[in-house]
């Protein structure tokens, strides 16, 4: 059995990502703009002088995702998926730092998608130009795929979903690059929102006897939504984390000398296997007709999902790969194999949905993701394109 941290050891070059990531954060890659092209253009050149092959998948007209792969000299054998996205969310205001500038200080490279999910992307990267190095000792493949409109309508990822499922090819394990910070990610809560309707009356301020305040109507379902959220803290998953319904925006009234006959709630949801969303819709339900009943026949409520739900995924600790994975993170100086929820949501469920079993593993926080003053530790960036190269390494050469 080839000694691959080794053999990795005497290729590796720990500048390279660095310098990958530090390209990656200076192109604007805003999602459903021409950066998006830009930074496809960017990656692929840098994979095609490896001598890699690369194909871009058409979504729309203007947007491409990125596919590459490398395959093992010694024939078929398993097939592992490194997945990330292109796009990042709008550059926002107050920043410290240069939002496009790369820079790097006290071991942190800052700026928009640093953290979610160029630091990653780089890692990546740089892993297949790795894997090609050793691939004359390797079985079946490694393949990238770079997806486009990951933070608005996942475009990228639901057209190379029904390209995969229409092809027939098999990928046995994959590891989306979501920033966990190098802890491994079981998977994900699903998530939804629903929008509740509280009607009541309308009247003058000055008779408000005469009117039927929605807004009072609403403030009473919101209570019962607190106290359910705070039950649900009793159900959570060790993998995944808690469930939760939590009222994120409210709309109501017109003046405050007119008595509102409507409030409307926004409320997300976060669900689990064992927490399913029809529970969690019925317990809003619940929750928002025994206010009426409580308030009399003037007030009502109407209620409507306002967000498909993208479901839980959840896989097993005990599989291979994540044997591997935790055993690849443990040859990494500073690293240990630890396993944290990750509290976003990411296209790990588009994956596992069509068979893949999927695990998320990244550089960088979440909490900084999508804020002002974003970025990614640099030695995760490196860790991380060590830990992805020897699961490759482990998982293409036979372990």
């Amino acid at each position: 059995m080839a000694d691959w941290r080794a053999l990795l050891d005497s290729e590796f070059d720990l500048y390279e990502p660095i310098n990958l990531a530090q390209s990656l954060v200076r192109i604007a890659s805003v999602s459903d703009t021409k950066g998006e092209s830009e930074i496809a253009r960017y990656i692929s050149n840098y994979l095609i002088d490896n001598g890699i092959r690369v194909e871009w998948q058409e979504v729309e007209e203007g947007r491409a995702n990125l596919l590459a792969e490398v395959k093992g000299a010694l024939g078929d054998g398993p097939s592992l998926l490194l997945n990330g996205h292109l796009d990042t969310v709008p550059l926002g205001s107050g920043w410290h730092y240069p939002p496009l500038g790369g820079q790097i200080i006290d071991n942190h490279l800052f700026g928009r998608g640093a953290c979610d999910m160029k630091g990653a992307i780089a890692a990546m990267m740089y892993t297949l130009r790795l894997i090609s190095l050793f691939s004359h000792s390797l079985y079946g493949s490694v393949k990238l795929v770079l997806v486009v409109d990951e933070e608005k309508d996942n475009l990228g990822m639901k057209h190379w979903i029904e390209r995969y499922q229409n092809e027939g090819d098999m990928i046995d394990f994959a590891v989306v690059g979501e920033p966990t910070d190098l802890n491994i990610s079981l998977g994900h809560r699903g998530v939804a929102g629903f929008r509740v309707k509280a009607k009541g009356r309308a009247s003058h301020a000055g008779i408000a006897e005469q009117g039927a305040n929605a807004i009072y109507l609403a403030a009473q379902i919101v209570r019962g939504i607190e106290e359910k959220s705070e039950e649900l803290k009793k159900r959570a998953d060790r993998d995944l984390g808690l469930p939760s319904l939590n009222v994120g925006r409210i709309q109501g009234g017109v003046s405050a000398n007119v008595i509102p006959d409507f409030c409307q709630l926004e409320i997300d949801v976060r669900t689990l296997p064992d927490v399913p969303l029809e529970e969690l819709e019925q317990e809003i339900r619940n929750i928002s007709e025994k206010a009426v009943t409580e308030r009399g026949e003037r007030y009502s409520i109407g209620m409507e999902q306002s967000i498909p739900h993208l479901p839980p995924v959840k896989i097993p600790r005990d599989m291979k790969e994540i044997d591997i994975l935790a055993r690849s993170i443990s040859d990494v100086p500073g690293e240990m194999p630890l396993f944290a929820p990750f509290p976003a949501s990411c296209e790990a469920s588009f994956l596992f949905s069509a068979g893949i079993p999927t695990v998320i593993f990244g550089p960088g926080r979440i909490e900084q993701a999508h804020g002002a003053d974003e970025y990614v530790s640099v030695t995760q960036v490196v860790a991380a394109s060590r830990i992805y190269s020897l699961l490759t390494l482990r998982f293409l050469g036979g372990e």
